[in-house]
């Protein structure tokens, strides 16, 4: 998975979010929220964040879909300049999305099964 685009993440996040109560109409807000600070990218600099943006952003970490990663450069006079940044776990999402299809899978099976029941 090279590029994170808007339905895979939406897709992602309805998954994880309509289970917590989330409507859909605040799923796409928030998939759009995100879109707008990685764009084709897939990293995002911590430095850019408010402090709300940054609350959005632990909250998808503790979902599995973002995680933190820091560089450090050494600049003049030989401090050290640490960078964070935040990036996506493409690794999750791909896991995430594997595991709806699996899920939609089953329900159609089950539904078929019910549907030869009766």
């Amino acid at each position: 998975m090279d590029i994170i685009t808007y339905d895979i993440l939406f897709n992602v996040l309805k998954k994880l979010l309509t289970k917590r109560g989330m409507k859909v109409d605040e799923i796409k807000e928030l998939t759009y929220y995100v879109i707008n600070f990685f764009g084709y990218g897939d990293q995002v600099v911590d430095n850019i964040l408010t402090p709300a943006d940054r609350h959005v952003f632990n909250i998808l970490e503790e979902l599995g879909v973002l995680k933190t990663r820091m560089e450090e450069i050494n600049v003049a006079r030989g401090k050290l300049w640490r960078i964070h940044y935040w990036v996506y776990r493409k690794e999750n999402i791909e896991k995430l999305l594997k595991e709806k299809d699996e899920e939609e899978e089953n329900n159609l099976e089950e539904l078929y099964k019910k549907l030869f029941e009766e």
